[in-house]
């Protein structure tokens, strides 16, 4: 659970370094969103079916990427 101002200076760092790096950002979650046994808004744990899809994606795009 960080900061947008943490996740920019990541940013920065990674770019600074000439890393190759992504961010994935996934709009309107909470930490837990693939966890579909999270609903606690006060701790900031919810699921997100949609995000997890997303997420889900996301990942097998990755490793389709990695080991093609």
């Amino acid at each position: 659970m960080v900061t947008p101002d943490q996740v920019h200076a990541f940013a920065q760092e990674m770019t600074k370094s000439a890393a190759n790096w992504q961010i994935d950002i996934y709009g309107h979650t909470m930490h837990g969103f693939t966890n579909p046994q999270a609903n606690d808004p006060g701790f900031g744990t919810v699921y997100n079916g949609e995000a997890d899809q997303r997420s889900w994606q996301a990942l097998r795009n990755f490793l389709t990427e990695v080991f093609s």
